[in-house]
């Protein structure tokens, strides 16, 4: 329970603590022979003062990556969570340079191209998607024994390894079109 003496950013902070406090051992323990990990909750029950303030907070209209992961239909959920697309932030951390150049590159006083926004957006998703389904493809033995990486989908069964490669291939075709919509440059020796 919280203190009734916080204020509204102190509620807040101390509701993102309670988010990410871990539930159980680190992600570098291992499972004992024979035990099932525990599932875990992206997000614990909120007490009902907090959850008014949220309610008519900043949160109330954002909608985050594993909402609509969550929202997605069922056979759909699991390839999307294998692209780690309700975790967002390697697609950022490969798309942000990009924007940063492509800022850099436009003409001064004018706006980036937003065509060439969205097709390095689209390959930076497709990408760091493809590096961690070929991640999961090699680890997945690894992945079962440790508690925090025991849920993902070739981890627990969801996906086969099959499924997994042509899931990878159309991956990695999806970006080759993203590549070949952007333009040939010619070197002049």
């Amino acid at each position: 329970m919280l203190p009734p003496k916080l204020t509204r950013w102190g509620t807040l902070i101390a509701l993102r603590m309670s988010q990410w406090r871990p539930t159980h051992c680190s992600s570098l323990c291992t499972l004992p022979k024979g035990e099932e990990p525990q599932p875990r909750t992206l997000r614990p029950s909120v007490p009902k003062s907090v959850s008014s303030f949220i309610a008519h907070g900043r949160r109330a209209f954002g909608v985050s990556a594993a909402t609509i992961v969550n929202a997605s239909p069922a056979p759909v959920q699991p390839y999307l969570r294998l692209m780690r697309l309700d975790k967002p932030i390697g697609t950022w951390l490969l798309y942000l340079p990009c924007t940063w150049s492509i800022a850099l590159a436009a003409e001064p006083g004018c706006l980036p191209d937003l065509g060439m926004l969205a097709l390095f957006g689209t390959g930076a998703m497709l990408m760091r998607g493809a590096g961690c389904t070929v991640n999961d493809m090699w680890d997945k033995d690894f992945d079962k024994k440790v508690a925090r990486t025991a849920t993902r989908p070739i981890a627990c069964g969801d996906i086969s390894h099959l499924q997994a490669l042509v899931f990878l291939g159309g991956q990695l075709s999806l970006a080759l079109a993203v590549l070949l919509c952007l333009n040939y440059y010619r070197y002049k020796c």
